[in-house]
């Protein structure tokens, strides 16, 4: 059976190991308002009088390495990372430090990603400089929420610091964490802030209680033989400010900081106040979400041009759109966007192949590109192009210079019958649609998987869940169709009350009748495009602002054309399958209704001339 390994594309990395054993040791840095830092180090074994090294940098919000009870720290006594590991062995320092208010650090959170830690990173890599096995070059990378702090770092500009991997990490916090398409993600956001407060408690979280047994939590530093500053570091992380507070957020313009109950005023959140100032003056609070996000700092993160290595699985939230905006925005020559078959833990999710952890050795491709940069290694990395992808169905990795690679558009138009055409439709129609309650897409999605649960099987029912939903089908294919990028919808509604939540579901059918999940878009109708508004930053589809000023409710009963960019993917459908377009008004098992409008029970869809209600589909002509 095939795999997802890489046969040439991108080019294998596998070098010989500059040695099999390391050293482990950990401290407390002081930063200069006195809080201090935990700091986990590891270097090579045996290293020679002078030897100097490049290091990684790692800055992480979630225990910088986990301490396992006996007698799991005799059976496994290796770095938890595999990036660890292979960096370790083949010639790197590797440093990795809790964040101000989490795992051993003392200190607290005002809110996640703001400027304070920007400012400690500075700090950090001011100590890493005088450190007697630091050669001069610094590589920054992390996964999910790491890997944001590894891009806000760059804001520093600090010239020790040479390339940057993000791994799964959101670029837009508004669009790909809190609000996807303007609706509010939970039960994800709660979910994720009970994981942050047991985190920053020295608790496991409710989803991964069952590993209790062999887990005690983060590991104190070296000097803390008793814990007992593992326990006054905790007792500093109870001011972190509670994630709820973005209950209050609908609009990217809506400010955190409003939530005066939530926010808890320390001489932290103070010193984020005077950071923020700098940036945006004292009108930073309509500034909103930008204050916490990536996409916020974009513009003064590519200001170090320092090439960026962005890469994530198809179906991981919304993080491999956020790879594709990085890679659109950042300008460092060097930069390069990786899209494999994985979701967030790097299982792999297409159902053609083996399934279970990924073959593709991600490790070995990120020392490819620190090898470059860190090293002067610069093959095979010159060779690879500057984007690979993983097409499902036709189980290949491809190269492109650009993204989205070349295409066609293809218009598939939805017609009476529940049909998709490939032809315009001879006669207008209308097809009525009454919201299920109970539709939902389970819980093995794109969604589950960013919090630690592992999705083997993804998306296993998706003919019965089909049955809730309005459903178009195109004929049996004649040829195979290998699509990639960002497929488009457009729709013509007619909705019962002054707003509509959409949801639409691209996928695949066999002639068996089973059902594959391609890929998905949702969007609250009443956030439109303002074509007055230039685009916050680039993406491959227009889409709305989300501001407050740019929402215009709907008029209920009265036609509304409606244009959503769904997630971006790579798929082959074969010949003699069918392309389906799913449509619902509700997935229950992740979004809830905003709470300051009315959305729709009951929509009608619209067909024929004056209403192209359609499917656009980017085929692939990349012929790499």
């Amino acid at each position: 059976m095939k795999s997802d390994q890489s046969k040439g594309v991108p080019a294998p990395y596998k070098t010989k190991p500059t040695n099999k054993s390391y050293t482990q040791t950990s401290r407390y840095i002081t930063l200069k308002d006195g809080t201090r830092l935990a700091v986990e180090i590891y270097l090579p074994d045996k290293l020679k009088k002078g030897e100097k090294l490049p290091t990684i940098l790692e800055l992480t919000r979630y225990w910088r390495v986990i301490e396992p009870k006996f007698p799991y720290n005799k059976i496994y006594p290796k770095p938890l990372s595999p990036y660890r590991l292979e960096f370790i062995t083949h010639g790197y320092a590797w440093v990795v430090v809790d964040s101000r208010g989490a795992g051993s650090s003392f200190g607290d959170r005002p809110w996640d990603l703001s400027p304070v830690d920007q400012s400690d990173a500075k700090e950090v890599t001011d100590w890493l400089t005088k450190q007697s096995w630091f050669n001069g070059k610094i590589g920054t990378i992390g996964h999910s929420f790491s890997g944001n702090l590894a891009e806000l770092a760059l804001i520093n500009r600090t010239p020790e610091v040479k390339a940057c991997a993000i791994l799964s990490s959101p670029f837009d916090i508004y669009t790909d964490v809190m609000r996807p398409g303007g609706l509010p993600n939970m039960p994800f956001i709660h979910d994720w802030g009970d994981l942050s407060k047991r985190f920053d408690s020295n608790q496991l979280p409710v989803r991964l209680q069952k590993y209790r047994k062999f887990v005690h939590g983060s590991k104190p530093v070296d000097e803390d033989l008793d814990g007992s500053l593992l326990r006054d570091a905790l007792a500093q992380h109870k001011l972190n400010t509670d994630v709820s507070a973005v209950d209050q957020v609908n609009f990217r313009d809506d400010s955190l900081l409003a939530a005066k109950d939530k926010i808890k005023r320390t001489d932290t959140f103070d010193k984020c106040i005077d950071l923020i100032k700098v940036k945006y003056g004292d009108d930073y609070l309509e500034a909103g979400l930008d204050i916490a996000s990536p996409s916020g700092y974009y513009k003064d993160v590519d200001k170090a041009q320092v090439p960026i290595y962005a890469a994530s699985g198809w179906e991981e939230g919304t993080n491999a759109d956020a790879a594709v905006k990085r890679f659109l925005n950042y300008t460092a020559p060097g930069t390069k966007l990786l899209l494999g078959p994985w979701e967030h833990n790097y299982m792999n999710i297409s159902p053609f192949t083996h399934g279970g952890p990924s073959r593709f050795r991600i490790d070995q491709e990120m020392l490819k590109f620190f090898d470059s940069y860190l090293k002067g290694k610069t093959e095979p990395l010159s060779s690879d192009k500057a984007v690979n992808y993983y097409t499902l169905g036709e189980e290949k990795w491809h190269g492109s210079d650009v993204w989205p690679p070349k295409s066609e558009e293809q218009i598939v138009y939805l017609d009476n019958d529940h049909k998709l055409n490939f032809e315009k439709p001879a006669e207008d129609g209308k097809t009525p649609y009454r919201v299920d309650i109970t539709s939902g897409t389970g819980r093995r999605t794109r969604w589950d998987c960013l919090l630690g649960q592992i999705l083997w099987t993804p998306h296993p029912n998706r003919k019965k869940a089909d049955k809730k939903l309005l459903v178009y089908d195109s004929p049996p294919l004649t040829e195979d169709i290998k699509i990639t990028g960002h497929p488009s919808v457009k729709l013509y509604v007619k909705p019962d009350a002054p707003d509509a939540a959409v949801f639409t579901y691209l996928e695949d059918v066999a002639p068996n009748g089973l059902v594959r999940y391609v890929t998905e878009g949702q969007l609250l109708c009443g956030n439109r495009i303002n074509p007055e508004r230039a685009p916050l930053y680039k993406t491959v589809n227009p889409v709305p602002s989300f501001l407050r000023a740019d929402y215009k409710a709907l008029e209920p009963f009265e036609t509304t054309p409606v244009k959503l960019s769904l997630q971006p993917c790579s798929f082959m459908f074969k010949k003699g399958h069918r392309i389906r377009l799913a449509i619902g008004g509700l997935d229950h098992d992740h979004f809830k209704a905003p709470n300051f409008t009315r959305i729709a029970n009951r929509i009608e869809v619209l067909t024929g001339a004056d209403c192209l209600s359609q499917l656009a589909l980017p085929v692939d002509e990349n012929p790499n």
